[in-house]
Parts: structure tokens; sequence; C-alpha cells
């Protein structure tokens, strides 16, 4: 399978034959990736502060009370600003993104109460926060390719409190179960963040750190060559599947997790620090002829 082109080559291929004229495709190359008004950004701050402020002047109101005094006032403010979120809301404006930032907001405070209520019932913390995440993945995952960013922001955030919150639950704290845990979220992640949700950034960045971390975790846990051989191989399939996304964050961290685990490899089996760097030098080497070798023979055939 031969390289993509990038988005400059595509547009430099459409000029040569003529379906854009050098005016357009100046336009495209200029055109920035991202834009945002001034006033949008005084709104998204304005609009974070007011959460803020509400949530605080909720909190200072009940501070003297209970758990379930604390609660109530969380779910009172979550209410408030997802009111407020709904009223701001206007479809196809940056008030809609305001909206889905202040969503966000809501969703916290009203997870958070909820969390509290459940641990005020008898509860252990550990599987209210089991509880609650899970809903809120539920809930991210249903409307996340409905919504620009809110939805995604909200399940990528809850997986990875889910993963912690399901650790201490079945006390996997010393296990590589836990570690197995990250890695499998991580990926699971990845593959959101390809599948068309909104802002799918997000969800590639916190799966690709969640999948290295976990990775690493299972292969440093205990001494021995196995875990290090399975912490590799868990690697070059991130790394594999990275070639195909060409999505730089994913490619990065597969080749952090690659490099990391190669080397742990190889301290496994060599004791020698000088002759364990050798050895390390030679891998990358072999690596580089072997891609070169793989190129050149694409180009014959």
């Amino acid at each position: 399978m031969g390289r993509k082109r990038t988005v400059r080559e595509e547009i430099d291929v459409l000029e040569r034959d003529g379906t854009l004229t050098h005016t357009q495709a100046t336009t495209l190359r200029d055109a920035p990736h991202w834009s945002i008004e001034a006033n949008e950004l005084f709104a998204y701050l304005g609009g974070l502060i007011a959460a803020i402020g509400v949530t605080w002047l909720t909190i200072a109101l009940v501070e003297d009370t209970s758990p379930v005094g604390i609660a109530i006032g969380m779910l009172i403010a979550g209410v408030v600003v997802g009111v407020g979120a709904r009223l701001l809301h206007r479809p196809h404006s940056w008030r809609a993104r305001l909206a889905e930032a202040l969503t966000v907001v809501a969703v916290g405070l009203i997870a958070g109460s909820l969390g509290i209520f459940l641990n005020e019932a008898g509860l252990a913390s550990e599987h209210a926060a089991t509880i609650v995440t899970s809903l809120c993945v539920l809930l991210g995952v249903a409307f996340a390719k409905k919504t620009q960013f809110a939805a995604t922001i909200v399940f990528v955030i809850a997986t990875q409190i889910l993963v912690v919150s399901l650790i201490g639950t079945l006390n996997l704290e010393d296990s590589r179960v836990a570690a197995l845990l990250f890695a499998a979220s991580g990926a699971a992640l990845i593959a959101a963040g390809i599948s068309g949700i909104g802002f799918p950034l997000s969800a590639r960045v916190v799966g690709t750190a969640s999948y290295v971390l976990g990775t690493f975790t299972f292969g440093v846990m205990r001494d021995g060559l196995g875990a290090s051989l399975g912490a590799l191989v868990l690697a070059l399939g991130l790394f594999a599947v990275s070639t195909r996304l060409l999505q730089l964050e994913v490619i990065v961290g597969g080749a952090i997790i690659v490099t990391l685990t190669t080397s742990l490899v190889v301290t496994r089996i060599i004791d020698n620090q000088a002759v364990q760097g050798l050895a390390i030098v030679l891998i990358g080497i072999g690596m580089v002829v072997a891609a070169s070798a793989l190129n050149k023979r694409r180009k014959i055939s």
C-alpha cells in the first residue's frame, strides 16, 4: 500500500488537472485549520466563570450542612447550569458551542451529586463511582455523534474514571489486569476517535496515553521476560494501527511505547549495560534497513 497524499498534495493535483483554479488552490492552502472569533472566546470565558460562580454560591449556602445537603446543592447547581445551556443553545451558532461547554459542567455537577447520594445510601465510594461513570459513558456514547464536543468529553473523562473505580472495586491495584484495563480502555477510545464522533482528537489523545501507560505498566509490574515480550507485542500492535490511521498523536504514542518496551526486553535479556545499548542501536538500525528495503520493493512492484 503506497503512501497517502497529504491535503496540500491533493490540492496540487487538482490544480494541475484544472479542477481548481490557481486562486482557489491558493485559498485552500492558506485557509487556517480552525478559526474562532474573539467574542466567542470571551463568551466561553464568561460562561465558565458564571458556571463556577453558580457552583461556588450553591456550595457556600450548604457549606455547614451534611454531605446530602452538599449533594442537593450540586444537583441544583447542575440543573441551573443545564437549563441555562438549553436556553442559550442556538443551532449553527457559536452559542451552540458555548451551550455544550456549559452542558459538560452541568453533567459533572449532577454526576458528582449522584455519587454522593449513592455513597450516603451505603455504597462504597468505588462502587458509587463505577455506577455513575458507567451512566456517563453510556450517555456520552449515545450522543457523541450528535454534539460537537460535549458528549465526547463526557465519555472520554468518564471512561478513565470508570477504569480506576473498577480497579478499586475488584481489588486489582497490584494486578496486571489493571494495566490491561487501561490498555483496553485506550484502544476503545482510539477506535471511538476514528468513528465520526465530535471532537475525535480528544478521544485519540487520551486513548493513546491510556494505552501507552497500560502497556508499559504491564511490562514492568513483574520481573521476567514474558511480561516484557507481551508488552512489546501490545506496543507493536498500536504502532501497526497508527501506520494505517496516520494520526500524529497515535503514531507518536506508538513510537514511544515501542521504544520503551524494546529497551525493556533488551534489559531483561542482557545484563551488561554497554551491550544493552549496542543491542538497542542494532535493533533500531535493523528497523530502518527493513523499512528502506520494503519501500524499494514497493517502488519496483
